[in-house]
């Protein structure tokens, strides 16, 4: 298995990402900030549209999921050989998009939970994703443990810890905590990454994952 998160150098720059991967064919993701997740193989389209996670075992291909401050999530089950990607935005996270990918690899593969690895590249993070009051009302539902544990408050505006919400998704499937790497990287404080929260660009870097 290899995997890697670009940045701005590299981007999603076809070229440079197939010199990364060798012979491998990348499968892009028409990402509409869905939940739907979608098993891709040899006779797979390049771009699968209306899609938001990507899993495989077909080991000629790198599955790639495309950011500017969204959650980059790849998957890999080191005993049955799987791989997977997942785009997680505030509406993903919504939709429990980490659980649906881990759910699906463990229905169509026969995955285990203790055999994964989740690695979680670059993303906005807490101290930089403002939200307004009525994203914390859709998330939450005025659950107070949930706004205490999953915002925090500066000078009277509200931020969103997007990362945290996937991490707990996580530990609600019994991922622990050694199965998890987390970049240490908020996509809006450092400019080496794209972010669309800081400059509104339509440029995107990427996670790719291949076995």
């Amino acid at each position: 298995m290899k995997y890697f998160f670009t940045n701005k150098q590299i981007g999603i720059d076809k070229e440079k990402l197939l010199s990364l991967v060798g012979d491998k064919r990348i499968i892009f993701m028409n990402q509409t900030h869905s939940s739907n997740v979608h098993v891709v193989d040899k006779n797979s389209l390049d771009v699968i549209l209306d899609c938001d996670a990507l899993i495989s075992n077909d080991s000629a291909l790198a599955l790639c999921v495309v950011v500017a401050d969204c959650n980059p999530i790849l998957f890999y089950d080191a005993k049955k050989d799987v791989i997977g990607v997942a785009h997680a935005g505030r509406l993903g996270t919504y939709q429990n998009i980490v659980i649906k990918t881990i759910v699906k690899m463990q229905e169509v593969f026969g995955c285990a939970i203790e055999d994964l690895h989740v690695k979680i590249g670059p993303s906005i993070r807490k101290c930089c994703y403002e939200v307004g009051l009525e994203v914390v009302e859709g998330f939450f539902t005025f659950d107070k443990r949930m706004v205490k544990e999953f915002t925090c408050t500066k000078e009277g505006r509200i931020y969103l810890d997007l990362l945290s919400l996937n991490l707990e998704q996580l530990k609600s499937l019994h991922v622990k905590e050694n199965q998890i790497e987390i970049s240490p990287v908020c996509t809006c404080c450092n400019k080496e990454y794209f972010s669309y929260r800081r400059d509104k660009t339509k440029n995107r870097f990427c996670g790719l994952i291949t076995l």
